[in-house]
């Protein structure tokens, strides 16, 4: 009898333990809600006090830590690519900037030294009749070309399909190559691409994606009245002072008239692009 009172006891003060913790956890979670739709409209008024508007259903993203990274540019898969484009009878030439030229009868491809690629040549595919059929020739050249990989995205505009990958699960906005189909057997390929596992450095620290920080730089400085529809966070490929290919932390904003580039760290507009 005696311990089925002390158990009663105990099951009394468990439910009062959960109980507490559960309207704490409850109350924690309003408070965030709160700051959250605080946030939101700070950063509203804020925008239209700049002449932007940010998008009826724009949510901000949470925000994000991540690791800088280094990239080796691989002169092997950049004539693998070549080869396969261009084939077998290919010849190969270096400039003292690191630009690589590859020539064939079928036509040629540069390769520069900070990933960027373009090159003009025919191929055996012929002319895709429609953006579906672009989109299917595109791929299958891809794959061919050793381009093609798990985490690859494809998509087509017309006769130009694109194709982007990941790191992580998370986009390199300006990581992509296209494919341009002109006329008869003639494709056009342009972009900048790299090969390789990114890897941190031993000093390598990992920078704060703030994305308040990152709206309000862009609010600030752009002066034509547009919407801000999303942003997502991700990285951008460029050259550093030593010539070697890193990946920073970006957040990409999407407005009604154009995609900008704001780097993490140092809070500044890269790019445009449209």
């Amino acid at each position: 009898m005696q311990w089925d009172k002390v158990k009663n006891v105990l099951i009394v003060i468990l439910a009062a333990v959960n109980l507490f913790l559960l309207g704490n956890l409850g109350a924690r979670l309003w408070q965030n809600m709160q700051r959250e739709a605080e946030l939101d409209s700070s950063l509203r008024t804020l925008a239209q006090g700049y002449g932007l508007t940010l998008d009826e259903d724009f949510k901000l993203p949470d925000d994000k830590e991540l690791p800088e990274l280094s990239v080796d540019r691989s002169r092997q898969d950049e004539e693998a690519v070549a080869a396969a484009a261009l084939g077998d009878e290919m010849e190969r030439a270096e400039r003292e900037d690191g630009t690589v030229i590859f020539e064939s009868s079928r036509g040629s491809i540069e390769w520069y030294a900070d990933g960027r690629v373009q090159g003009s040549f025919t191929t055996e595919e012929g002319m895709p009749e429609n953006e579906k059929a672009a989109l299917r020739v595109a791929r299958r050249l891809f794959a061919d070309w050793r381009l093609q990989t798990d985490d690859a995205r494809t998509a087509a505009d017309g006769m130009t399909v694109t194709l982007s990958g990941t790191v992580a699960g998370l986009p390199v906005f300006n990581r992509t190559i296209s494919v341009r189909f002109d006329a008869e057997n003639h494709v056009t390929l342009s972009g900048l691409w790299c090969f390789g596992i990114p890897y941190t450095t031993v000093s390598g620290s990992g920078v704060s994606c703030n994305a308040a920080d990152a709206l309000l730089e862009f609010i600030s400085r752009r002066s034509a009245a547009e919407t801000v529809l999303s942003m997502e966070v991700g990285y951008r490929m460029q050259l550093d002072s030593s010539r070697r290919l890193q990946l920073t932390p970006t957040w990409k904003i999407v407005t009604d008239s154009g995609e900008y580039l704001v780097d993490c760290d140092k809070k500044t507009i890269i790019d445009q692009e449209n």
